[in-house]
């Protein structure tokens, strides 16, 4: 076997983060290794297909593999309750972002607790039966998300075929023409992009269903998509925020300089303010000419119509929300998640005491304990600046006082800040999907809180902190798992620590 031949698999298992596994035997005359098998883990794949895959990386103990084809599909798919498939008739959609779509929430949901007890076991040695509380799904499994990010490119319209060179019994396709696209990245790729015809389900129906009509005045400006392989081209990218609680859109279009003085914006938002009217909360045009993909890197962005913030609202609070703003993407799932750390971290017994929500981001947690709280102070600090300075106009929307926000990476400010050793009743950690530095860990525990909250979207490094955890007399008492993604194999924990 080598890197980069084609092979047909069946999946066993899912593997966290997102890959399956399957199993392939092993050719050798080794009687030892005979009956064994290699290890593949496969990009995607749901356990039961039969699919083509492209060897991608093979080691010594197992070997990595790119999902080309679904040859068959799997009994624990569903045939029929999909997003945009009610009626039981058709192709199972393929839906972009959403990997499990096709599996039953239930089973999702079986998955997921399954990898996160495995991962507490293998890294931190514990067993959760005792401790887990509950799975805390999605109140909305489709049209969940608040953004989007879709990308203009190119698409594979024609081909010819040729003979193989390798094999002379075998064709293979040679592409020949490339049309215009506005959508997502095609599986593999990294310039060639798919059209979103009908709405994904991951997203406002109504905006996804008259993305063709973009696509469609876009490609008549005779300006064309950005190609990543050459770095020309003119449209790139085209995001979109929704607010639930106003049910407004704030709409940025992404572009290069290239075709600037002579693409139709007044008409582009004609088009959007005729067909959404008083659902559109504001229209940008950003200008980027970097080569990197990052949106919120740009040379210029200019306000076209509207405002350039919107009100979104979690429990009673109300939050200022911009085209950047670090926001929970499901923000349905995300008042289970801050509830459910609420009530691990106050208990109902917190009065007059401080509380540190450390690795912040735009506050919302912070506001919402200092609510819960008024006797209490709550301090927030994160490293990004422009999430703190949001997180400061938020709290005097809601005319929250008893809160203080610090603009400093959270290891430093431990370090820096001495005096709160033994004075902070309760830690709420919240930290990015690499965990926590083990320096930074180190002075968390120094301050010898009584209680530490800890929610993670990555339960393998929460797992991993946890262990140093427990060594440092910390006992995690309880653990909730709440599903932000549904369709995808991403699971938010949420545990909490006591000092004993």
């Amino acid at each position: 076997m080598k890197k980069g031949e084609i092979i047909e698999l069946e999946i066993a298992d899912l593997a966290f983060g997102g890959k399956s596994i399957a199993y392939l035997s092993l050719e050798t005359d080794n009687l030892e290794l005979k009956d064994k098998k290699m290890v593949v883990f496969v990009d995607k794949g749901i356990p039961g297909q039969k699919v083509k895959v492209r060897i991608t990386k093979k080691k010594k103990r197992y070997m990595e593999a790119k999902l080309l084809e679904i040859l068959e599909r799997s009994p624990l798919e569903q045939d029929s309750r999909l997003y945009g498939n009610k009626d039981g008739e058709g192709e199972l959609q393929e839906v972009s972002g959403a990997p499990w779509a096709t599996l039953p929430i239930e089973k999702q949901m079986e998955f997921k607790q399954k990898q996160v007890f495995d991962l507490f076991k293998k890294f931190a040695d514990i067993e959760l039966k005792g401790i887990f509380q509950d799975y805390l799904p999605s109140p909305k499994t489709w049209e969940y998300r608040n953004k989007m990010e879709y990308s203009f490119g190119y698409r594979e319209e024609s081909f010819e075929e040729i003979p193989d060179e390798k094999d002379s019994q075998k064709m293979k396709k040679i592409w020949t023409h490339f049309g215009f696209a506005l959508g997502s990245k095609k599986r593999g790729q990294y310039w060639l992009v798919e059209n979103l015809e009908k709405p994904s389900g991951l997203f406002d129906a109504e905006f996804e269903a008259f993305l063709p009509e973009i696509r469609k005045f876009c490609k008549t400006s005779g300006a064309l998509p950005y190609n990543a392989k050459t770095n020309e081209g003119f449209f790139r990218h085209l995001v979109v925020r929704k607010s639930f609680q106003e049910n407004k859109y704030l709409i940025c279009l992404v572009t290069t300089s290239k075709n600037k003085d002579t693409f139709d914006m007044e008409g582009f938002k004609t088009l959007l303010c005729e067909k959404f009217k008083d659902k559109v909360g504001g229209i940008f045009w950003q200008i980027s000419d970097e080569v990197s993909d990052n949106t919120q890197r740009y040379t210029e962005r200019t306000l076209i119509y509207g405002n350039e913030t919107m009100i979104e609202q979690i429990n009673e609070l109300h939050f200022q929300v911009s085209l950047d703003s670090f926001f929970q993407t499901n923000i349905f799932s995300a008042e289970k998640l801050y509830n459910r750390t609420i009530e691990y971290a106050t208990d109902g017994k917190i009065k007059g005491k401080n509380i540190f929500d450390l690795f912040c981001g735009t506050g919302t947690m912070t506001q919402l304990v200092a609510k819960k709280c008024p006797l209490s102070h709550v301090f927030g600090v994160e490293i990004v600046e422009s999430a703190v300075e949001d997180a400061c106009v938020n709290a005097k929307l809601n005319k929250l006082e008893n809160l203080e926000f610090f603009c400093e990476d959270v290891g430093k400010f431990l370090k820096t800040h001495p005096g709160f050793k033994e004075k902070i009743e309760v830690i709420i950690l919240d930290p990015p999907r690499a965990g926590i530095a083990p320096k930074t860990l180190d002075r968390v525990i120094a301050l010898k809180s009584k209680k530490i909250v800890y929610v993670s979207c990555n339960p393998a490094t929460f797992a991993r902190d946890t262990k140093i955890l427990e060594s440092n007399g910390y006992s995690l008492k309880k653990l909730s798992l709440v599903d932000q993604f549904p369709h995808t194999s991403h699971i938010e924990c949420v545990g909490m620590f006591v000092f004993s």
